[in-house]
């Protein structure tokens, strides 16, 4: 399942209410830049708000409103508020698990690394530690 997100933000500019919004491809971002976009940015962008606009400095002011989530992007949407930390720290264990879950297939011909929980504890400790140095 693709992990996406729509957030919308209402404000008022020239006396007119507007709510533009934009859908997030959360997996694209991730692995196009490692982390998610600042969403108010893109948002602008979408819909065509100038960044030296005046609508542009008043859009951070107003409502953001997160709906639609799918994916992880689900388990860090509570009470309408998204939590991209906790996205991005959920998205990097699945990428890391299905790595490792790629080379017990591969290497040892294990398809269900879940059933083996020592030996994912073990994958997951030597990864860690590749990353952390010697």
């Amino acid at each position: 399942m693709a992990d996406r997100i729509t957030l919308s933000i209402r404000y008022s500019f020239k006396g007119e209410t507007r709510e533009p919004s934009l859908t997030v491809d959360l997996d694209a971002a991730m692995r196009r830049n490692g982390r998610l976009p600042d969403f108010v940015p893109a948002l602008a962008s979408a819909n065509q708000i100038d960044h030296y606009s005046y609508e542009y400095e008043v859009l951070p002011h107003g409502d953001i409103v997160w709906h639609d989530a799918e994916g992880l992007a689900a388990d860090c949407l509570r009470d309408g508020h998204f939590d991209p930390a906790c996205f991005e720290q959920r998205w990097r264990e699945r990428e890391r698990l299905e790595a490792l879950r790629a080379i017990a297939r591969e290497h040892l011909g294990i398809d269900d690394l879940d059933a083996h929980e020592s030996l994912r504890n073990a994958l997951l400790a030597a990864w860690n530690r590749g990353r952390s140095g010697p």
